[in-house]
């Protein structure tokens, strides 16, 4: 065959590969562009090959983590001898039609998968209409094993590529399919299917599918303990879509987890049977006299409990007033910062982080953007954070006269407070306004005093300046862990100090450029939620594995919860 064949991508393959998957085995590889592919977008990802070509092999081993020259079907090669449980997905790109006995490979195959594990396979269809068209041109042979097209030893159909995978213990989740080769060839025969469906016996919708399908393209995966995650917002509008509907986008695409959310009222009885329930209380402040029932019946019905907070409790005084009741009655609490969760502990020993992540990215900005001196600011309320830089910030930006425009979000003191000439306000706004004023800047300021409420605040602004590729002067309260000074942003630590970075901001292009592009590299590197998707569930199902235990300390903690005069 030729080093084309060797060297295509099948996209919708590509596509069914799951984002976060990190050790990946593709079985017939050819010369490893799906697996560059892949690894182009997640480099983090391990990703191995196994080619029957010694040849194409060592192509793909220039492009792999590793690749391997060997026959699939001899299941005792020891170079085939992958950990029972170690991966995260098989792909096999138009690889078990070669095979003699692909449900026997398949079966050996599924031992190395991790529970919940996924099998991607192109496969092409039997019933597709040029397999008719060929046998009457003549251009296959009969042989024993059966029809034969050169290399092809199986054929399957639809229910049989289904039928394998089910034999082998897995559920087939989606199926996409391509097309056939020649569209003009296919158009011509498309007017008669109406009178062969018939004659078949056959819906015609179906017999259409069935027809024009080349190749079906399949994602199964290794069942696995189910999970319904259900979220109950009681505020919303702070920070929903950052801590609950982006992960649970995520989380939904992960085989056997389901994750709900509703503001203010929840409905305890959509548990599947075999589920198991995690219940989240997001910024909730549970009252004693009213939530200590709602606690008791979560815990009786098998729920684990969960508090979700990303902001100081210390700031509400009805937290304190309660006896920090909200954290100390549920198993868990997760958030989002260690300052945070090292507060949170005292109320509760079982605390997660799970930082802040952005759910996608924008294309890269072209250089020319950078050749605009734009700056950005967006807060409330956060007079005491920049009223120290108030005075150099105005001095800088005048130097710089009607060559510079400051965009303000929010805060109508600060903007009040600029002296300079080229001003925007703009009020509070949707999320897609502020992604576009942010997009539209070139240099953001982000001050935080050291105050206790700053120092657990999570690095969110940051995340989402990086993310549009915007060159950020920061403070190092929160920030100092994030920003790598002078590479994906500056920060300053005294009044002189934000002056002069500052103003060398504003007036070089270049630097402004670099900083934002590194930036930007950063967070798709290390801040991207499809990363990180599978950190809450797995931190869910070790939480679960521990209800006992939680229990237990729940009953130390708060003896009236399991108190049954009290019901």
């Amino acid at each position: 065959m030729t080093r084309e064949y060797y060297d295509r991508i099948n996209p919708q393959l590509l596509e069914f590969i799951p984002d976060d998957a990190r050790s990946i085995v593709e079985i017939g590889c050819g010369t490893g562009a799906v697996g560059r592919a892949f690894k182009e977008k997640h480099p983090e990802a391990k990703y191995v090959g196994v080619e029957l070509e010694p040849e194409v092999a060592n192509i793909a081993a220039t492009r792999l983590d590793a690749a391997i020259a060997a026959n699939v079907e001899h299941l005792d090669d020891p170079k085939l001898q992958f950990a029972p449980e170690s991966l995260d997905c098989l792909v096999y790109g138009d690889v078990l039609e070669h095979l003699r006995d692909p449900w026997r490979v398949v079966r050996h195959h599924v031992s190395w998968l991790k529970p919940g594990g996924t099998i991607v396979a192109s496969i092409p269809n039997v019933q597709n209409w040029t397999i008719l068209r060929d046998l009457f041109q003549g251009q296959w042979e009969y042989k024993d094993e059966g029809l034969l097209d050169r290399t092809h030893l199986r054929f399957f159909t639809l229910e049989t590529m289904k039928a394998m995978f089910e034999d082998a213990g897995l559920q087939v989740l989606k199926v996409g399919r391509t097309l056939c080769h020649n569209p003009k060839e296919f158009d011509r025969l498309y007017p008669h299917l109406e009178v062969v469906a018939k004659v078949l016996e056959q819906p015609l919708d179906r017999f259409k599918l069935l027809v024009e399908t080349h190749q079906f393209v399949v994602l199964a995966h290794k069942p696995q303990r189910r999970l319904l995650i259900q979220t109950l917002m009681m505020a919303p509008l702070a920070c929903d879509r950052v801590r609950v509907l982006e992960p649970d986008e995520f989380n939904n695409r992960i085989p056997g987890v389901r994750a709900v959310s509703s503001e203010k009222n929840a409905v305890l009885s959509i548990a599947e049977p075999d589920e198991e329930k995690v219940f989240v209380w997001q910024r909730a402040l549970l009252v004693p006299s009213v939530a200590l029932q709602q606690q008791k019946n979560l815990i009786h019905r098998g729920y684990l409990v969960v508090a979700e907070i990303d902001d100081d409790p210390m700031r509400w005084p009805q937290f304190e007033q309660t006896n920090f009741f909200t954290y100390r009655s549920c198993h868990c609490v997760q958030t989002s910062t260690e300052p945070l969760a090292e507060f949170l502990r005292q109320f509760n020993p079982y605390v997660k982080v799970f930082p802040n992540h952005l759910a996608q990215l924008p294309p890269p900005r072209p250089a020319t953007d950078y050749e605009v001196m734009t700056v950005f600011f967006g807060a409330l309320n956060r007079e005491e954070d920049w009223q120290g830089i108030l005075e150099p910030m105005n001095r800088v930006l005048g130097e710089f006269g009607d060559r510079v425009t400051v965009k303000v979000l929010h805060d109508r003191k600060f903007f009040d407070a600029l002296t300079v000439t080229k001003k925007v306000f703009s009020p509070f706004c949707s999320y897609e306004i502020y992604q576009k004023v942010i997009r539209s800047s070139t240099v953001a300021l982000l001050p935080l005093e050291p105050t206790r409420f700053n120092r657990m605040k999570s690095d969110l602004k940051f995340l989402e300046c990086g993310g549009q590729g915007v060159a950020v002067l920061a403070s190092p309260t929160v920030y100092d862990g994030s920003i790598i000074d002078g590479k994906t942003g500056l920060i300053y630590r005294s009044v002189e100090d934000f002056e002069m970075k500052f103003r060398a901001l504003l007036s070089r292009a270049e630097l402004r450029r670099k900083l934002g592009q590194n930036a930007y590299q950063w967070v798709a590197e290390h801040r991207l939620l499809e990363r990180h998707a599978r950190d809450r569930v797995n931190w869910y199902f070790e939480m679960r594995d521990r209800l006992p235990e939680l229990n237990e300390s729940l009953r130390e903690r708060m003896p009236e919860l399991f108190d049954r005069s009290s019901n």
